[in-house]
Protein backbone atom coordinates (compact mmCIF):
# COMPACT_ATOMS: atom_id res chain seq x y z
CA UNK A 1 0.00 0.00 0.00
CA UNK A 2 1.15 3.47 -0.80
CA UNK A 3 2.66 5.78 1.80
CA UNK A 4 2.35 9.55 1.83
CA UNK A 5 5.76 11.04 2.69
CA UNK A 6 5.04 14.72 3.29
CA UNK A 7 8.68 15.83 3.48
CA UNK A 8 10.13 13.68 0.70
CA UNK A 9 12.18 16.19 -1.29
CA UNK A 10 15.77 16.41 -2.49
CA UNK A 11 17.04 17.44 0.95
CA UNK A 12 15.37 14.47 2.63
CA UNK A 13 16.54 12.12 -0.12
CA UNK A 14 20.15 13.29 0.28
CA UNK A 15 19.97 12.68 4.04
CA UNK A 16 18.40 9.25 3.51
CA UNK A 17 21.31 8.31 1.27
CA UNK A 18 23.84 9.66 3.80
CA UNK A 19 22.26 7.60 6.57
CA UNK A 20 22.16 4.52 4.35
CA UNK A 21 25.76 4.80 3.17
CA UNK A 22 26.93 5.23 6.78
CA UNK A 23 25.07 2.04 7.69
CA UNK A 24 26.59 0.20 4.71
CA UNK A 25 30.08 1.34 5.72
CA UNK A 26 29.55 0.16 9.30
CA UNK A 27 27.64 -3.09 8.61
CA UNK A 28 24.36 -1.79 10.06
CA UNK A 29 21.95 -2.41 7.17
CA UNK A 30 19.13 -4.78 8.07
CA UNK A 31 19.28 -8.01 6.07
CA UNK A 32 16.12 -10.10 5.93
CA UNK A 33 16.30 -13.71 7.11
CA UNK A 34 14.65 -14.48 3.76
CA UNK A 35 17.51 -12.89 1.80
CA UNK A 36 19.42 -15.01 -0.66
CA UNK A 37 23.10 -15.23 0.32
CA UNK A 38 25.21 -13.03 -1.94
CA UNK A 39 22.34 -10.72 -2.88
CA UNK A 40 23.46 -7.69 -0.82
CA UNK A 41 24.69 -5.72 -3.84
CA UNK A 42 21.28 -6.01 -5.54
CA UNK A 43 19.52 -5.21 -2.26
CA UNK A 44 21.69 -2.19 -1.52
CA UNK A 45 21.42 -0.85 -5.07
CA UNK A 46 17.61 -1.12 -4.96
CA UNK A 47 17.60 0.96 -1.79
CA UNK A 48 19.95 3.56 -3.25
CA UNK A 49 17.71 3.91 -6.32
CA UNK A 50 14.52 4.24 -4.26
CA UNK A 51 16.03 6.68 -1.77
CA UNK A 52 17.41 8.79 -4.60
CA UNK A 53 14.34 8.98 -6.80
CA UNK A 54 11.65 6.49 -5.80
CA UNK A 55 9.45 5.61 -2.87
CA UNK A 56 8.48 2.64 -0.73
CA UNK A 57 6.40 1.16 -3.55
CA UNK A 58 9.21 1.37 -6.10
CA UNK A 59 11.61 -0.21 -3.59
CA UNK A 60 9.18 -3.06 -2.91
CA UNK A 61 8.70 -3.69 -6.64
CA UNK A 62 12.46 -3.65 -7.24
CA UNK A 63 13.08 -6.09 -4.42
CA UNK A 64 10.33 -8.44 -5.61
CA UNK A 65 11.93 -8.73 -9.05
CA UNK A 66 15.63 -8.47 -8.12
CA UNK A 67 16.17 -12.06 -7.04
CA UNK A 68 17.14 -11.21 -3.48
CA UNK A 69 14.89 -13.71 -1.67
CA UNK A 70 15.25 -17.41 -0.97
CA UNK A 71 12.59 -19.64 -2.50
CA UNK A 72 12.04 -21.43 0.80
CA UNK A 73 12.38 -20.08 4.35
CA UNK A 74 14.36 -21.91 7.04
CA UNK A 75 11.09 -23.41 8.34
CA UNK A 76 10.36 -24.98 4.93
CA UNK A 77 7.63 -22.55 3.89
CA UNK A 78 7.74 -21.03 0.42
CA UNK A 79 8.58 -17.34 0.33
CA UNK A 80 5.96 -15.09 -1.20
CA UNK A 81 8.32 -12.67 -2.96
CA UNK A 82 5.73 -9.90 -3.26
CA UNK A 83 4.80 -9.97 0.43
CA UNK A 84 8.41 -10.29 1.57
CA UNK A 85 9.47 -7.41 -0.69
CA UNK A 86 6.60 -5.23 0.48
CA UNK A 87 7.38 -5.74 4.16
CA UNK A 88 11.11 -5.20 3.66
CA UNK A 89 10.78 -2.31 1.22
CA UNK A 90 8.23 -0.44 3.31
CA UNK A 91 10.21 -0.96 6.50
CA UNK A 92 13.52 0.17 5.05
CA UNK A 93 12.12 3.18 3.22
CA UNK A 94 10.15 4.36 6.25
CA UNK A 95 13.13 3.96 8.58
CA UNK A 96 15.53 5.96 6.41
CA UNK A 97 12.87 8.56 5.61
CA UNK A 98 12.19 9.05 9.34
CA UNK A 99 15.91 9.28 10.06
CA UNK A 100 16.30 11.99 7.41
CA UNK A 101 13.31 13.99 8.66
CA UNK A 102 14.69 13.77 12.21
CA UNK A 103 18.02 15.16 11.02
CA UNK A 104 16.22 18.04 9.32
CA UNK A 105 14.23 18.77 12.47
CA UNK A 106 17.41 18.77 14.57
CA UNK A 107 19.02 21.23 12.14
CA UNK A 108 15.89 23.42 12.30
CA UNK A 109 15.61 23.20 16.09
CA UNK A 110 12.11 21.70 16.08
CA UNK A 111 10.36 18.48 17.00
CA UNK A 112 8.90 15.95 14.57
CA UNK A 113 5.20 15.17 14.40
CA UNK A 114 3.84 11.64 14.09
CA UNK A 115 1.21 11.12 11.40
CA UNK A 116 -0.44 8.24 9.59
CA UNK A 117 1.44 7.99 6.32
CA UNK A 118 -0.30 4.82 5.22
CA UNK A 119 -3.83 3.67 5.82
CA UNK A 120 -3.98 0.24 7.41
CA UNK A 121 -6.87 -2.21 7.65
CA UNK A 122 -6.79 -2.09 11.43
CA UNK A 123 -5.30 0.51 13.72
CA UNK A 124 -3.67 -0.37 17.01
CA UNK A 125 -4.91 1.84 19.85
CA UNK A 126 -1.30 2.64 20.74
CA UNK A 127 -0.60 3.82 17.20
CA UNK A 128 -3.72 5.97 17.08
CA UNK A 129 -2.68 7.60 20.35
CA UNK A 130 0.65 8.65 18.78
CA UNK A 131 -0.87 10.44 15.77
CA UNK A 132 -0.41 14.19 16.16
CA UNK A 133 2.15 13.95 18.94
CA UNK A 134 5.40 15.85 18.63
CA UNK A 135 8.52 14.02 19.72
CA UNK A 136 12.19 14.79 20.14
CA UNK A 137 13.91 14.07 16.81
CA UNK A 138 17.27 13.26 18.42
CA UNK A 139 15.67 10.50 20.50
CA UNK A 140 13.84 9.05 17.50
CA UNK A 141 16.96 9.25 15.33
CA UNK A 142 19.06 7.54 17.98
CA UNK A 143 16.54 4.73 18.44
CA UNK A 144 16.27 4.18 14.67
CA UNK A 145 20.04 3.99 14.37
CA UNK A 146 20.47 1.71 17.40
CA UNK A 147 17.79 -0.68 16.12
CA UNK A 148 18.74 -0.62 12.43
CA UNK A 149 19.62 -4.33 12.60
CA UNK A 150 16.52 -5.14 14.68
CA UNK A 151 13.71 -2.95 13.26
CA UNK A 152 11.02 -4.83 15.19
CA UNK A 153 12.42 -3.36 18.40
CA UNK A 154 11.76 0.24 17.31
CA UNK A 155 8.56 1.64 18.82
CA UNK A 156 8.83 5.37 19.49
CA UNK A 157 6.59 6.26 16.56
CA UNK A 158 4.61 3.05 16.31
CA UNK A 159 5.34 -0.57 15.68
CA UNK A 160 6.47 -2.03 12.37
CA UNK A 161 3.63 -1.97 9.82
CA UNK A 162 1.70 0.63 11.83
CA UNK A 163 1.61 3.03 8.89
CA UNK A 164 3.03 5.80 11.09
CA UNK A 165 5.82 8.13 10.00
CA UNK A 166 7.11 11.53 11.05
CA UNK A 167 7.09 14.94 9.44
CA UNK A 168 8.37 18.39 10.10
CA UNK A 169 5.62 20.23 12.00
CA UNK A 170 3.36 22.31 9.83
CA UNK A 171 2.76 25.90 10.86
CA UNK A 172 -0.87 26.30 11.80
CA UNK A 173 -2.62 29.44 10.75
CA UNK A 174 -3.57 31.83 13.52
CA UNK A 175 -7.28 31.18 12.96
CA UNK A 176 -6.73 27.47 13.54
CA UNK A 177 -4.73 27.92 16.74
CA UNK A 178 -7.20 29.96 18.72
CA UNK A 179 -4.82 32.97 18.66
CA UNK A 180 -6.52 36.30 18.22
CA UNK A 181 -5.04 38.84 15.81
Amino acid sequence: MTFIFEDLDSTTRDLMLEEFEDDVAHGRVYISARALPGSNTLYFDAQRDAFGSGDADSLSKALASAGVFLKVQSDGKRVNFRDAASALGDGQFVAYYCRAVCRRAIEEGTRVEVYRGQQTATHRAGSDALVGTRVDPATVLDELRVHSLEPNRFSLVGKVNSGLVVRLPKMRSRSNCGVKN
